[in-house]
């Protein structure tokens, strides 16, 4: 394929991805007791376990709002590709999607939303104008979280 139509395609910057990242990781941790998923359901247990992951290794990616810059965001965004693919794919794999929407719909939806943002995120972080570009950061990952936070309570 060729390479400038993958790079033309790419459009989320890094620090939206991060963003993002800020808020999805803990929600999938979150999203089975929320949901009332029962603690053995393998939708449950995979999706905390990637919601885990995917914490760790966001705080580990070399962009904006990571903690330590040791993954490359090349390894990050492949990895989000294959929790997002398990996650979609996972209540269709265990039957999960006859027990209820709740059990199927916000699995696939989320896997949906990995995978495409794993497909349309840039693969660099830029490098110029650091100190502004982290305020707006913070101040988006600040207002992604309060949204997230008021979603889970809207839900509960």
């Amino acid at each position: 394929m060729n390479m400038r139509f993958i790079s033309k395609i790419r459009v989320i910057p890094t620090s939206v991805h991060s963003a993002v990242d800020q808020v999805v990781g803990p929600a999938l941790v979150l999203a089975p007791t929320v949901l009332r998923l029962g603690r053995t359901s393998p939708e449950g247990i995979v999706a905390r376990a990637i919601g885990g992951a995917e914490t760790v290794y966001s705080n580990l990616t070399d962009y904006e709002l990571s903690a330590k810059k040791v993954l490359p965001m090349r390894v990050h965004l492949a990895l989000d590709a294959v929790g997002g693919a398990t996650l979609a794919v996972l209540p269709q794999l265990t039957g999960a999607r006859g027990r209820g929407k709740k059990h199927w719909v916000p699995h696939l939806a989320v896997g949906v939303l990995e995978v495409g943002m794993a497909a349309l995120t840039r693969t660099e972080a830029p490098t110029s104008g650091r100190r502004g570009q982290m305020a707006k950061l913070i101040a988006t990952a600040k207002r992604a979280r309060n949204a997230a936070t008021d979603a889970v309570k809207a839900v509960a």
